[in-house]
């Protein structure tokens, strides 16, 4: 429920309602842009997922959600999805242009 409160949040104060169509997995990211910026140029103590294997954002969010990854948000977000969309939004980020 607090997966799809934020995700409705996201949607509503972003305009996205108002936008063309997106398909499910940029929109499951936009829990994850919310803090995980799409500028990889950019510095930050979280880091840009763009760009990234697939594997290595799949593993990280598996781990979160298991637990074996401690942390004070990503282990509730990360338990708010299901394996497939983990890899949709895995597969997502790293199908993006670093540059």
């Amino acid at each position: 429920m607090k997966l799809i409160s934020l995700l409705l949040f996201f949607q509503i104060n972003t305009g996205l309602s108002q936008s063309a169509p997106i398909d499910s997995a940029q929109f499951l990211s936009g829990a994850c842009i919310s803090c995980h910026t799409l500028d990889k140029a950019a510095t930050s103590a979280i880091p840009s997922l763009v760009g990234r294997s697939s594997e290595s954002i799949l593993s990280d969010m598996l781990d979160y959600a298991s637990g074996k990854r401690a942390g004070l948000l990503m282990p509730q977000i990360a338990k708010g999805y299901s394996r497939e969309q983990m890899e949709a939004i895995a597969n997502y980020f790293s199908s993006l242009d670093p540059s």
